[in-house]
């Protein structure tokens, strides 16, 4: 049978099949009213947004408390948690999900993950806490109360918690660690050079394009690089070079498998075209591309790599050096 008389009798079974209309069917034809439903939807999308800022914490607080004589003057308490606030960007489903599993309401700042041996986890906060309070300061947002317990100098740092409808006060003890935050970023491009402050962001989508924690920490330590070291002012190859040699120290002493990181940034250039150019006027000063520079790094990782594995072999002590 030709192509057309196969598609000419296929469209002629559609509309004169038994019970089949040929009137077009219209939103009142079906019911699109199942609260359960959309419920169930954004529930189960906000449990998988916390499973990777969850994911994402393990890793960020592994690198900060291991690389902590490598980070400079950038250095202060950690906290342990993942914290949320409401943002109508998201939609109105998603945030009422995040306040019936977890009690973010409107100007709220609730926890929605604690690192495990944590000071926070050790000071009894647990997920679904709402901050309140941090040194005596109210907190405003999530960044506010990193920046807050950062700055805290006498000892324990007091936190007002609101659980169950009841106040409790914990006092954390601090942990010295590299001071900047990984927050997440909900979306699909695999972009981390968005700043908040001294801190910076890692996409969902990234997090979901590691396939495995180890391809996750060169990311972090990449981007944890560059805020403590103000490798921001000037883009170029040079400086995406210097931050991938500190980075993979900082990733290997957290423990992190740094043998996987030519293949993994080979893949993070096959998927961004922009990053295969050496060229920054061909970007202009206004658009760096996240990542870039591969034709330059590419050789760079390798060499750092056999260098920092050469370093455990022989037992010597992982720092970078003058690059």
């Amino acid at each position: 049978m030709r192509p057309t008389a196969a598609i000419t009798l296929a469209v002629s079974l559609l509309f004169s099949s038994a019970g089949c209309s040929t009137h077009p069917i219209t939103t009142t034809d079906r019911d699109f009213s199942d609260t359960a439903l959309h419920e169930e939807f954004a529930e189960a999308s906000v449990r998988l947004y916390v499973r990777r800022h969850a994911r994402l914490l393990a890793v960020s607080y592994a690198i900060r408390t291991a690389g902590t004589d490598l980070c400079g003057d950038a250095v202060g308490p950690i906290l342990g948690i993942a914290a949320w606030r409401s943002n109508p960007l998201f939609g109105r489903p998603f945030f009422e999900a995040l306040e019936r599993i977890y009690g973010v309401w409107a100007g709220s700042i609730a926890v929605v993950a604690v690192q495990p041996g944590s000071p926070a986890d050790r000071a009894g906060i647990r997920v679904g806490d709402q901050i309140l309070h941090v040194a005596g300061d109210t907190v405003h947002s999530d960044i506010d109360l990193f920046d807050r317990a950062a700055a805290f100098e006498a000892g324990a740092i007091p936190i007002t918690l609101m659980r169950d409808e009841q106040e409790i006060r914990v006092s954390v003890e601090p942990l010295s660690a590299c001071l900047p935050e990984a927050f997440i970023e909900i979306g699909d491009l695999m972009l981390t050079d968005r700043a908040r402050g001294d801190h910076f962001y890692v996409t969902s989508g990234f997090i979901r394009f590691a396939k495995t924690d180890d391809e996750l920490a060169l990311v972090v330590a990449h981007e944890l690089a560059h805020r403590i070291s103000g490798m921001r002012v000037v883009p170029g190859p040079q400086v995406e070079v210097r931050a991938d040699r500190l980075g993979l120290y900082l990733a290997a002493r957290a423990g992190y498998d740094i043998s996987v990181a030519p293949a993994f940034w080979d893949r993070v250039a096959l998927e961004q075209p922009w990053s295969l150019s050496d060229d920054v006027e061909h970007y202009g000063w206004t658009r760096v591309p996240p990542h870039g520079y591969m034709p330059s790094r590419a050789a760079a990782i390798r060499k750092i790599v056999a260098e920092i594995q050469r370093k455990i072999e022989n037992g010597e002590a992982l720092a970078p050096g003058k690059d």
